[in-house]
């Protein structure tokens, strides 16, 4: 049995595909691009307008060239995606930083330590920047290439998804030329013409949108034959309908939409299926991450993505929590239970993600590494070997008998977890030994991490490559 046949059945997966084909040929995804219209127009697409209706025969041609597995090649490590691979990525994005007991805006300094952190993690694959805050100090091509020249340059990992920064671009038709320009940057650092080098999200707008910018970038990445992934995050109430399914079935659409297009326009590419949508706090009326829902939405998504034989991405160790404390716990753990349980090939924002992911913790990305750890080894489950059930030992030791003999045994590191920064130790020992949280733990180990930190090498003719891009106070080292 999958993981996901717990919380849904094949047959309610087969009735959201049914009902999601419904939609895509009875209500229709609107797409804002006129060059996009005439590629479903060509083959025989139903427009109305610029909403395009999409039938069984058409998805079913464009499924059957999307590959299940696939390969991005990278002097600093290949990153095979399929079959439930689990690559880890950075969060991103987030305008916010939890520091001690204050909330405060990220500067760059943070963000280069962030980069640092995960740089220097066991958990994360690849390396990741957030975009650089101080644009007015800089060219336009630093702000749209800056972001990937610089995890080209200080990542000891794969740079296999830092974004392209189009969103200085003021010209609707310069997104899809400076996009290219970003991927062949790649490609050139990489010295790998052919192969793939670089992953590119797109997101849909919900309910059933693709606008200009993302089809834009999909048509970039099709000419230059590097992979996508598409996700959905709808909300409901507020972009979607109002229960689990039906937001499954809607997002569904969505992305199947914008998968077949990626057919139509390059057979044969590689695509993650992704979803991350939520639940919502309608007291707020703001998204609510740490929630069962959002839990039962990633199964959903790892049920539809087996159902059409797609890589997919989903989860995390996500929080609306804004310190670091028993609801972001509670949170992270029932979403990371989630995520590694339904074993995803992709998961991004995978540790340090606080305020429904506008806000970093570093200190969370240390105890969520170790919340892994602790959920791996559960979901490792118990090995009944007879080399692990010790009768030999049992019968040495005897009735009342010590166990306890010389060094500790191999097999009892293997078997048991050892905790580094959840207290383990007697109430009188923490407090007489200053009753130290786990916030002050990670803490002393975040300024550790980030000095453990060192550059990679890379050739002159790289550096060369690249140092235009770079703002000038990073072009030689952080």
């Amino acid at each position: 049995m999958k993981p996901y046949e717990k919380y849904i059945k094949k047959e309610n997966v087969e009735k959201i595909h049914n009902i999601s084909m419904d939609i895509l040929e009875n209500v229709g995804v609107k797409f804002e691009d006129e060059s996009i219209l005439e590629v479903f127009k060509e083959h025989g697409a139903r427009i109305d307008g610029d909403i395009v209706y999409i039938d069984h025969k058409l998805f079913e041609a464009a499924m059957q060239t999307v590959p299940s597995e696939f390969t991005i090649r990278s002097g600093k490590g290949d990153v095979h995606i399929g079959n439930g691979s689990k690559v880890f990525l950075p969060a991103g994005g987030n305008v916010y930083i939890q520091d001690g007991e204050s909330i405060r805006s990220m500067t760059n300094e943070d963000n280069i330590n962030q980069f640092k952190l995960y740089d220097t993690s066991p958990v994360i694959s690849c390396g990741h920047v957030n975009i650089f805050l101080d644009e007015q100090h800089q060219t336009l091509d630093e702000r749209i290439y800056g972001p990937v020249a610089f995890v080209l340059k200080y990542s000891n990992k794969p740079s296999i998804h830092t974004k392209i920064n189009t969103f200085p671009i003021r010209e609707k038709n310069k997104v899809r030329e400076s996009f290219q320009k970003g991927l062949k940057l790649v490609k050139r650092f990489e010295g790998l013409d052919e192969a793939y080098v670089k992953i590119s999200s797109i997101n849909p707008i919900s309910p059933l949108c693709y606008d200009h910018d993302p089809l834009e970038k999909i048509i970039g990445a099709c000419e230059e034959n590097q992979p996508l992934w598409i996700i959905s995050a709808a909300m409901p109430i507020l972009s979607g309908p109002t229960s689990v399914a039906s937001i499954m079935a809607m997002t569904n659409a969505e992305i199947l939409a914008g998968i077949v297009l990626t057919q139509l326009l390059k057979p044969g590419i590689p695509v993650v299926y992704g979803n991350t949508s939520t639940s919502t706090d309608m007291r707020t009326l703001q998204m609510s991450l740490g929630s069962p829902e959002t839990a039962l939405m990633i199964y959903a998504t790892a049920a539809l993505a087996d159902y059409y034989h797609l890589p997919f991405r989903t989860g995390g160790l996500l929080s609306d929590a804004k310190e670091l404390d028993v609801q972001a716990g509670s949170e992270s753990t029932m979403l990371g239970m989630a995520t590694l349980d339904c074993n995803p090939d992709m998961v991004l924002h995978a540790i340090g993600v606080l305020g429904s992911f506008n806000l970093v913790s570093f200190e969370k990305i240390l105890v969520d590494e170790e919340i892994i750890m602790l959920i791996n080894r559960m979901l490792k489950g118990i090995d009944c070997s007879d080399e692990k059930l010790c009768y030999e030992m049992i019968k040495k030791i005897g009735p009342r008998g010590s166990c306890l003999n010389g060094r500790t045994p191999k097999m009892f590191k293997e078997e048991f977890t050892m905790s580094k920064y959840f207290n383990k130790v007697d109430a009188n020992q923490w407090q007489n030994n200053g009753s130290k949280s786990v916030l002050e733990a990670t803490h002393e180990d975040v300024l550790k991490r980030i000095e453990s930190y060192r550059m990679p090498q890379i050739t002159k003719e790289q550096d060369d490559l690249i140092r235009q891009y770079l703002p000038a106070q990073y072009r030689d080292r952080i």
